[in-house]
């Protein structure tokens, strides 16, 4: 055993030649198959990249897998491949010219979820990928054709699939018994690498037989409860070209009102496929525990992600679904500059006072909101139910057309922020739609965003997470929400409404390693650092100051390895035009100000440079930043900001060309 292992990972080196010294890239990762495996197993993974000579390591992010390279090919492109276009990497052509088997192990105390990899090589790290870790038995999609129902694979629930869809067109049947009244859970996971669009993400349809003296073997579509449209936020490793999407039936859940043989078929939106899209069929029953797992969550999050707003926006990351804690407010001052730095990144049990907001609740009261359930009728302005400031409303909008609404006291000054939580459905779906009015029930704000795109007529309108705003005169006021369409509601239209003191604080920090210029916006191009001694790179970070914050951020970098050093230089001169985006305003045209959704966005470069004596780091790191909001000369607690994986490397002069043996 300890032989083989040694031979799978031996490699034999030679210097580059001539014509090659600095042509060397960056490792690229594509795709891999299967997608992901059971907890307590070993297996074997199938990757396929550009520019993995050498490949001598696999790096799992959360340390808990581990894996060996068994194999290492360089692909020889027949006449049809070479035909093909290749895939769209960053704006960049790249083809698969790399093909490595790794042989994953997985043990049964695994975490759950998605585990990022990566190869190293002499020339850096790779991109990522996800491997997903899963409790359920994995089943092997059968190399017989099931294009068909009558061709259809069974499958005894639970179970997990690993397929391909290899071909245009294709559609994969796999089929199913059921007892009358059982509600299964579907979901399906696709990782066609950063060269795919959402039109390409795998689908689930569900049939049923319907038998007739014409076609005895007859299905028919089965008609599903619920909604089969869903919201996707990237992960950020896949954050190479937008950050979220809508997703067609990628989570079905459907209960059967008769027993017997039921279908269901994989396949794409528009019919894509290729030898490299695989995808992961997942089928529990929707009352077991193994119901909570989601396929595409991370098993071990981003430390420091603070998703402060999110619409149903692609730049706004979310849906609707971040939770309000109890102890929102304490989260938010800690933020605020006015906690002292101790060292500790814990957040504080005793709130302080927030910045310039003399309506700021003392810290005994504020320190937790406890929410409290809406009372019906609360439909008009004379039947209203009520609200503290602070206060934390559990509601629903029951039936089509429900509307409630609340009342609450505000004295003149008075700045106020409402946040809404959708726990059950969100956008696109529940749309929730709030409205402040005046004691006789006139509008001041709404959560709907307006902001102007294209050659200046094109109008994109989102429903907000949170809205601002600054009451002018003391008295009573409304708040008012319902269901943007009016046409739906019932017991998943759930939500959480947050009304509270504004906290001026340090929002979201997020670091970008690249633009794309096409996309007017701030975007991953690059997930890790790879530096060559004597050389230097960038990386821009954003930050958002919310709620009025006028302090300063003191940025720093930890976990640096010998040699290398960060600092904190000037803004590169595209980032203004790039943060804003499209949110301008043509001329002549009144919009509603972004101040009421949109925070302050600042963005500063921070230059790494490795000296020229920096020594080869013989395993990959996380280089973490740091955010210190600083107000009126106190520095605030450490925030963890971000973190990016890092590699010092050879020069291409220096770099062996390494073949894994067989």
């Amino acid at each position: 055993m300890y032989l083989r292992l040694i031979a799978a990972t031996l490699c034999l080196a030679a210097p580059l030649s001539a014509q090659d010294i600095g042509t060397v890239p960056e490792p690229k990762l594509l795709s891999h198959f299967p997608l992901g495996g059971q907890q307590g197993t070993t297996f074997d993974l199938e990757v396929t990249g550009a520019a993995l000579q050498g490949a001598q390591t696999v790096w799992f992010e959360g340390g808990e897998l581990s894996a060996s390279i068994l194999k290492l090919e360089k692909l020889q492109a027949t006449s049809e491949e070479k035909d093909k276009k290749p895939e769209d990497y960053l704006g960049k052509a790249v083809k698969a010219d790399h093909r490595a088997v790794l042989q994953i192990r997985i043990p049964k105390t695994a975490t759950l979820g998605l585990h990022l990899f990566r190869l190293v090589t002499p020339r850096g790290l790779s991109n990522a990928l996800g491997l997903q870790v899963v409790s359920d038995p994995i089943v092997s999609e059968t190399d017989r054709p099931h294009q068909a129902a009558e061709d259809a694979q069974y499958l005894s629930v639970p179970a997990v699939v690993n397929g391909r869809l290899s071909e245009k067109g294709q559609r994969d049947f796999y089929a199913f018994r059921v007892s009358q009244g059982e509600e299964l859970l579907f979901a399906v996971r696709s990782d066609l690498g950063p060269s795919r669009t959402y039109q390409a993400q795998a689908g689930i349809t569900l049939y049923q037989r319907s038998d007739s003296w014409f076609d005895p073997s007859r299905v028919v579509r089965l008609a599903v409860k619920g909604p089969a449209l869903t919201w996707e936020p990237f992960q950020r490793y896949e954050r190479t070209r937008s950050t979220g999407r809508f997703a067609l039936s990628q989570r079905v859940s459907h209960r059967f009102e008769s027993s017997g043989r039921y279908f269901l078929s994989v396949g794409t939106f528009t019919g894509t496929g290729d030898p490299n899209h695989g995808y992961q069929l997942r089928i529990v029953r929707r009352r077991s525990p193994q119901a909570r797992q989601v396929l595409g969550r991370l098993a071990h999050p981003e430390p420091g992600d603070w998703l402060e707003r999110d619409s149903a926006t692609l730049r706004q990351l979310g849906s609707f679904q971040r939770p309000l804690q109890s102890n929102r407010l304490a989260l938010l001052q800690h933020r605020s500059g006015r906690v002292p730095f101790s060292g500790k990144l814990a957040v504080p049990t005793e709130p302080v006072a927030a910045q310039g907001n003399s309506s700021t609740p003392s810290p005994a009261r504020d320190s937790r909101i406890e929410p409290a359930p809406e009372v019906e009728p609360n439909n008009s302005l004379d039947r209203s139910g009520t609200v503290q400031i602070p206060g934390l409303i559990e509601g629903r909008i029951q039936t089509p057309g429900d509307v409630d609404l609340f009342r609450f006291r505000a004295e003149a000054g008075q700045k106020l922020a409402f946040e809404i939580e959708t726990p059950g459905d969100s956008p696109p779906h529940f749309n929730p739609w709030l409205k402040l009015l005046d004691g006789s029930g006139n509008e001041l704000v709404s959560n709907i965003y307006m902001e102007y795109g294209g050659d200046g007529d094109d109008v994109n309108k989102t429903v907000e997470r949170k809205t601002i705003f600054t009451i002018e005169q003391s008295g009573s006021y409304f708040l008012r929400i319902r269901d943007l369409t009016s046409v739906q509601g019932g017991p998943r239209f759930r939500y959480r409404l947050l009304a509270r003191p504004q906290v001026p604080h340090l929002g979201r920090v997020e670091i970008s390693l690249g633009v794309t210029p096409s996309l007017s916006t701030l975007i991953d191009k690059t997930d890790r650092i790879n530096l060559e001694a004597g050389q230097a790179k960038e990386m821009v970070v954003v930050c958002e100051k919310e709620e009025g914050f006028q302090g300063n951020v003191l940025l720093t970098v930890d976990n640096l390895p010998p040699g290398v050093q960060a600092w904190v230089s000037t803004a590169a001169g595209w980032t203004e035009t790039l943060m804003r985006g499209i949110q301008y305003r043509p001329l002549g045209v009144e919009v509603v100000s972004p101040d009421h959704h949109r925070p302050q966005r600042s963005a500063t470069t921070v230059v790494v440079w490795a000296s020229p004596d920096t020594p080869i780091t013989g395993s990959p790191r996380f280089l973490q930043l740091m955010a210190r909001p600083v107000v009126d000369g106190r520095v605030g607690p450490a925030l963890p900001a971000g973190r990016i994986p890092f590699l010092a490397v050879r020069p291409p002069e220096e770099t062996p060309v390494m073949t894994s043996s067989r």
